[in-house]
């Protein structure tokens, strides 16, 4: 605290409270003019003038002066001084006065020096609070840049992924055009065949042929219809779908000597989709699968609900397990680029699982792969239910 902002009746009170102070001490001393009362006066003026400033040092030499005067010098307890008296007083008076006047100066330098590193410590942490909101601001900026510069580059291999399956998709529907004619042709010579008299194995599997080419003509139709944007929706049941599927597949299972065991809930909700777009997706996971594994392996397809999440709605969840050979850990990441496939070279293309993603997202669901090398691959789909469709889905072969 500087001297000025002390109260001017506390610093003379601080004054009048040293004098008394050193009159009180002098007064246990020998009555006579003593350097020992100089002292103690000498010193009450110093802490006046270093507590209340230059005016309290005066009243306290004044007051000093007239107490060893009154007190201590011959004659005692009046006021008449001889020559030397008058020396050793006005001594006394001029030291303290100087004393005094040095000592209030030096008080006054010093508070001004606190003053002023005071006021430097509150400039320096004043700055110091810029300069960090200035590097908080620049960190954020350098963030939101970093931000912006991986949304470009997504968005870079998105475009890129785009025009990759929208040449895919042109030749998709090329193709699909072409095949239509003799697949009609195909499916008409089946139906011939069946009018002719056939035992009733190999009618059933003309039946089962005769299905699978109207499959493909209703996959063909698909994808001419994608082409022209108006995709068939229908109800759809994953757990017949699934049935199917595994109908279709089990001679593939048995060739390959591979078991497949079904964990089906029988609490589904119906899909709003197109049943024969989530069949492939089915079909090409469950070839993947088959392709990993070898003879003697373990295939493992479930369906469960899921509940409502912050992430998804209510839908179903369809995962296929496999104890085949696994994906590599570098190759995982990239697994849903176009032409990445990692099958020996001339038997896979590197579309299926692009196909499968391209499937489930526009059904609103999501296709997840976890996978270790030498244990197996794991496919987790996603697929949200529509609450217009509110009966459960039967397990297939029940009622």
């Amino acid at each position: 605290m500087l001297i000025d902002d002390r109260p001017p009746l506390l610093r003379y009170a601080i004054s009048l409270a040293s004098v008394a102070t050193a009159l009180s001490v002098a007064s246990l001393l020998p009555y006579r003019a003593d350097p020992s009362h100089f002292t103690l006066f000498f010193v009450a003026v110093m802490v006046s003038a270093w507590y209340g400033g230059l005016g309290a040092g005066l009243l306290a030499t004044i007051l000093s002066a007239l107490s060893l005067d009154y007190f201590f010098i011959a004659p005692i307890h009046s006021i008449t001084l001889d020559w030397r008296a008058l020396l050793r007083l006005s001594t006394f008076v001029l030291v303290s006065l100087v004393t005094s006047s040095l000592t209030a100066a030096r008080k006054r330098a010093e508070e001004a020096l606190r003053q002023a590193h005071a006021e430097l410590e509150n400039r320096v942490r004043e700055r110091t609070a810029e300069l960090a909101e200035a590097n908080e601001s620049l960190r954020a900026e350098i963030s939101e840049r970093k931000r912006a510069e991986k949304e470009l580059w997504r968005l870079q291999k998105e475009m890129g992924r785009v025009e990759r399956l929208a040449a895919l998709g042109r030749m998709t529907g090329t193709i699909a055009h072409e095949l239509g004619t003799p697949l009609n042709s195909v499916l008409g010579y089946t139906q011939l065949l069946a009018q002719e008299e056939l035992s009733e194995s190999a009618r059933r599997r003309l039946t089962i042929i005769e299905t699978q080419v109207q499959r493909m003509g209703d996959i063909i139709q698909h994808y001419l219809s994608r082409t022209r944007g108006s995709p068939r929706r229908d109800q759809v049941n994953i757990n017949d779908l699934v049935g199917e599927t595994l109908l279709l597949l089990d001679p593939i299972f048995q060739q390959h000597g591979i078991r497949v065991t079904t964990n089906l809930s029988d609490s589904l909700l119906l899909l709003h989709g197109d049943d024969a777009s989530l069949q492939r997706v089915l079909i090409n996971v469950l070839d993947n699968a088959v392709d990993a594994t070898e003879e003697g392996g373990l295939l493992k397809i479930a369906t469960c609900a899921s509940a409502s999440s912050d992430a998804n709605g209510p839908g179903i969840i369809i995962e296929i397990t496999d104890s085949g050979a696994g994906i590599p850990s570098e190759l995982l990441p990239k697994i849903f680029d176009l032409f990445v496939t990692t099958k020996p070279s001339g038997k896979g293309t590197g579309f299926g699982l692009v196909v499968c993603q391209e499937i489930v997202k526009a059904h609103g669901g999501t296709i997840d792969i976890d996978s270790q090398v030498g244990q197996g691959t794991s496919v987790r789909i996603f697929l949200p239910t529509d609450q217009r469709f509110g009966e459960p889905a039967p397990v297939e072969g029940t009622t």
